[in-house]
């Protein structure tokens, strides 16, 4: 199963389906182009939201090369908090994110990582939320479209969701886990996301539910290939068909963002390694 979806994976990333060839420059365009699709997608296929990613749900490989990086979370110089609320370290090798008195869409709490990051890597933490009033999102592969870094190298964002899914100068996959609305109630769902343009690239069950529990998060990124499993067992993911007109994000940032009228998530034993050959 596994040699199949790494054939796959380089048969996409060798050969793409014509979407280089019709990028479209403004989130406008993609936006446009996504919502037809999903109409057409849906005449076809009433009630069914459109899946941009072919499901994968398959044992993550293990990860052999080099650690790129690990935090015990000592300090949260190579962290920078955006948006609103607070990062804290409540106790030695955790770090808290803080969110509070928002809502989902505006102003999150923020932690993205100052190190940029390659592809093909296994990105690994442990994740605890506190309260049942928001979610917790990964961004994975966060970069300048034209390959700035998105720290130094893009204009400074507020906070609110959209300069980070609709931003005309970056793009990133990201995945929301423990996803509460703002009412408390538990959407049931886990989404992995492509932007700009906010794609849903896959959906699988919300395998983090319960609060104050910890739970360990593993996540490859392998090109168009990403995978989750959580506590060792494979929890979803996806094979992204290069369908959308726009370069996939390959290299860049990791980052946290918590959002909701109440959230306090905790992240500690973060590390990224190389996959290796």
């Amino acid at each position: 199963m596994w040699k199949a979806i790494i054939l796959a994976a380089g048969l996409l990333a060798a050969s793409l389906t014509g979407a280089e060839s019709r990028t479209m420059n403004t989130v406008a365009e993609l936006l446009e182009y996504r919502n037809q699709s999903e109409a057409e997608y849906q005449k076809k296929h009433p009630g069914q939201e459109k899946l941009w990613g072919k499901p994968v749900r398959s044992t993550l490989p293990a990860a052999t090369g080099k650690i790129l990086y690990q935090d015990n979370f000592s300090d949260l110089s190579n962290w920078q908090h955006e948006g609103i609320g607070n990062l804290s370290t409540p106790e030695p090798g955790t770090m808290q994110l803080n969110c509070l008195g928002s809502k989902q869409g505006r102003e999150g709490c923020m932690a993205f990582c100052r190190t940029d990051f390659p592809d093909h890597i296994k990105i690994e933490y442990e994740v605890k939320a506190l309260s049942r009033r928001g979610l917790i999102i990964i961004f994975i592969a966060a970069r300048g479209r034209n390959g700035e870094d998105m720290l130094t190298g893009l204009p400074p964002r507020s906070g609110i969701f959209a300069d980070y899914i609709h931003n005309e100068a970056m793009r990133s996959y990201h995945l929301s886990v423990s996803r509460y609305n703002d009412k408390g109630e538990h959407t049931g769902v886990s989404n992995w996301r492509r932007n700009p343009g906010i794609f849903l690239m896959g959906q699988q069950e919300d395998a983090c539910r319960q609060i104050n529990t910890w739970y360990r998060i593993a996540i490859v990124k392998k090109g168009p290939l990403l995978q989750l499993s959580v506590n060792g067992e494979p929890a979803g993911g996806f094979l992204d068909p290069q369908e959308i007109p726009e370069e996939i994000p390959t290299a860049g940032k990791i980052g946290f963002r918590t959002i909701g009228s109440e959230v306090h998530m905790q992240i500690r034993n973060f590390r990224v390694t190389a996959l290796g050959k």
